[in-house]
């Protein structure tokens, strides 16, 4: 029943819609670049130029996702000259099946192998396999080679060139965007709640503003020096937000009414400059300063509340940290106009010397992953063994030209975990059958129209393609059957012929994708246990950088950069585990619950981090407060590393020692503490004890979960924690 309920609920997901990563101006982009080499083909009649560039062009267009102008260009070329070089080699090979079998095989493996650098990085093996596939029906002679190569690689620049076609007139469009979405995210925050056990908010398109603006290929310049200013701003303003968030909180348990509506209203007023500066990037225009005078107003009045209550140590952090955000409000929209403006002033690039990019640390990745338990190399050899062995039964069938469906919908379909593949598969099949109808309904009707009707519709098609953005994998099935329907149809193969095999092809592969992952499993929760230890580090890195007086600001950014990445990361395991149709009710319980108490870990680290930065902005010392708390931080860095080891190794935590006594000590040494400035026990000091306080029971609790008795009727046998036996005495 436990696997029936996750295979039901993972088949539902499938078919849930998302449309966040849509846009519609890409895809209209998109649908033109494909539009085009078919419009030169039935010019210059000779229809197989038209289809082999429209392949080529689709295959860039996957590769047309968010980032910079460089990095988009980079990634578009690249899939563009892999799905140019593959088509040449299967040209070549073509003669000799076992060559062309051989060539399928390398591609696949390499495709399944380069998921461990990203699914943008998989997508040029997946373009060069698949066109291979493709390819391999539709006979050329070897003398064709590199002028079917050079074609497919030209239709794909083209599209490429059209995505960049904005280059010269918003030169840091893609950075202004992400920018853009990032102070709508915190603008959002500062107008939401902020409960506990919560994972705080605006990480992910944090992280995405980051990749975009200090990731590979990123610009130069006066902008780019401003955008790389508003992003460190926005870290700070995070933080600020959230430290103001906790004092909200704080007044509320309290019963202060007047001073929680004070702090609360100095951050909607805060919204509202967050705002403008949002459509000041993502329209182009200068900062009006006018927005700023709700929330200089409001920090007025918050300061005029707190005047009022001088006993209030929670008062003092509140204005600590809303003279702190008031400041950050005003840098903002100092230093927004000029990135905002690009593109309307004389930039002169500030590069110092070359950027180079190392192939260090993706080959050391690859080879990391190149093991026998390695999920991703478990999904390469199915990969490679699955549609190589389609490919070949496949030529020996019946109708053999067409049966490229078969090993290009595992191709497809096949993910490294079960949950993925079964979610990819149901999509896939309820799409296909929707697109078969779509497409074979619209080809009948247009068809009598002539070939350039047809046109029109494979771009209709492909605009639905590109629309329905990546997170609607039923929308892409749908229309990407459509799509090749038409296609099909204007290269001669009429669609009333293929509806009925492409839907057996379909059910086939993706029943062979789903029985594959099930007989030789990488399960997500093998893999479960390492995320949360891997978190648990992060998180260790995080609060030693915060509480070291001599930590550079590099190195508390690249810890708070490092436990987003980390927290995502676990959570991406733990909900691909709870779609697993296996026994591990005890793996997921103890996951879930060290998940959730690592939220309010980070939140405490997070009011700390606040504390600190506000601080050292007013020129106050907190040196002396972070060395007494250096004990307590040091018990903290021990449990941790105890509990990820016991998630790892399926023991119980060992070396442990209640948090709580150490908060209890930390509390007297502070109380005790004869040097510690009196802005610093008055304003820094009670807050810095709540968030220790939270830290004690996070960590505490963790231990807590990882000691319980191990439960046989939920022991299932995976490593870590709870699979493996215990030790005996520990």
């Amino acid at each position: 029943m436990p696997a029936l309920t996750s295979i039901s609920a993972t088949a539902k997901k499938s078919l849930r819609l998302d449309f966040s990563q849509s846009d519609p101006v890409v895809a209209a982009r998109n649908a033109v670049g494909v539009g085009i080499p078919l419009v030169v083909g039935i010019a210059a009649g000779n229809i197989g130029i038209g289809v082999f560039g429209a392949v080529g062009a689709l295959f860039a267009a996957f590769a047309d996702r968010p980032g910079g102008y460089r990095l988009r260009l980079a990634r578009m070329g690249a899939t563009a000259v892999a799905a140019g070089v593959g088509g040449g080699l299967t040209v070549l090979c073509a003669h000799s099946v076992p060559l062309s079998l051989l060539l399928v095989a390398v591609f696949s493996f390499v495709t399944g192998m380069l998921l461990a650098l990203g699914a943008n990085v998989s997508q040029i093996g997946i373009a060069a396999t698949a066109v291979a596939i493709v390819l391999n029906r539709f006979p050329q002679a070897p003398s064709d080679a590199v002028s079917i190569a050079a074609l497919i690689t030209a239709a794909a620049l083209v599209q490429s060139l059209l995505a960049v076609a904005g280059w010269p007139l918003r030169r840091h469009g893609p950075e202004r965007t992400a920018l853009a979405d990032l102070y709508g995210k915190l603008a959002e925050r500062t107008r939401s709640a902020q409960p506990k056990r919560v994972a705080p908010g605006a990480a992910a398109v944090l992280d995405k503003a980051r990749d975009t603006i200090t990731g590979f290929g990123h610009g130069h310049g006066p902008s780019m020096q401003s955008y790389r200013a508003l992003l460190d701003e926005a870290e700070r303003l995070r933080l600020e937000i959230m430290a103001l968030a906790y004092c909200v909180e704080r007044f509320d348990r309290a019963e202060k009414t007047t001073q929680r509506t004070a702090v609360h209203d100095l951050l909607l007023a805060a919204g509202i400059a967050l705002d403008a500066v949002a459509a000041a990037l993502h329209k182009g225009r200068p900062f009006d300063d006018a927005a700023l005078g709700p929330a200089m107003a409001a920090l007025a009045r918050m300061e005029e509340v707190m005047a009022g209550f001088p006993d209030s140590p929670t008062g003092h952090f509140a204005l600590l940290h809303g003279r702190a955000l008031g400041g950050q409000l005003r840098a903002c929209g100092r230093i927004v106009t000029p990135g905002a403006l690009e593109g309307r002033a004389v930039e002169r690039p500030a590069r110092v010397g070359r950027s180079r990019v190392s192939l260090q640390a993706p080959l050391a990745t690859l080879r990391a992953n190149l093991d026998w338990n390695s999920a991703i190399a478990r999904h390469a050899i199915r990969l490679a063994i699955l549609v190589t062995g389609t490919d070949a039964l496949a030529r020996l069938l019946p109708g053999g030209d067409r049966g490229y469906w078969v090993p290009l919908m595992v191709l497809i379909l096949l993910r490294p975990d079960f949950a993925a593949t079964l979610q990819r598969t149901t999509a896939r099949l309820v799409g296909t059958v929707l697109g078969l109808c779509i497409g074979t309904a619209a080809t009948y009707l247009l068809a009598p129209a002539g070939p350039y009707a047809l046109i029109a519709l494979v771009v209709v098609f492909v605009f639905g393609v590109r629309a329905s953005g990546a997170p609607n994998a039923l929308f892409m099935g749908t229309w990407i059957a459509a799509y090749l329907v038409a296609l099909l149809d204007l290269a001669g193969s009429p669609a009333a012929v293929v509806v009925v095999p492409r839907l057996v092809d379909t059910v086939l592969a993706g029943l062979l994708a789903v029985v594959a992952t099930a007989a030789w499993p990488a399960w997500e929760r093998a893999y479960l246990p390492t995320r949360m230890a891997e978190l648990l580090a992060a998180y260790r890195r995080y609060l030693a950088a915060v509480t070291d007086p001599q930590a550079s600001k590099s190195r508390i950014d690249a810890a708070r950069v490092g436990a987003r990445r980390a927290r995502s990361n676990a959570q991406a395991s733990l909900d691909r585990t709870q779609a697993e149709p296996v026994t591990g009710t005890r793996v997921l319980y103890i996951a879930e619950g060290v998940l959730v108490q690592s939220h309010l870990l980070v939140q405490s680290a997070m009011v700390i981090d606040a504390a600190r930065l506000s601080m050292h902005q007013a020129h106050q010392p907190v040196e002396q407060l972070l060395t007494v708390l250096a004990p307590f931080i040091a018990r903290a860095d021990r449990n941790l590393a105890a509990c990820a080891d016991a998630a790892t190794q399926g023991t119980l935590p060992r070396g442990t020692a209640s948090q709580r006594a150490a908060y209890a000590d930390l509390r007297r040494d502070l109380e005790r503490s004869p040097d510690l400035p009196p802005a610093v026990r008055q304003a820094v000091m009670p807050s810095v004890l709540d968030a220790a306080d939270g830290v004690a029971n996070s960590i505490d609790t963790m231990v807590h979960l990882l000691r319980e008795p191990r439960k046989t009727a939920y022991n299932d046998g995976a490593p870590g924690l709870d699979g493996a036996r215990v030790a005996k005495g520990t």
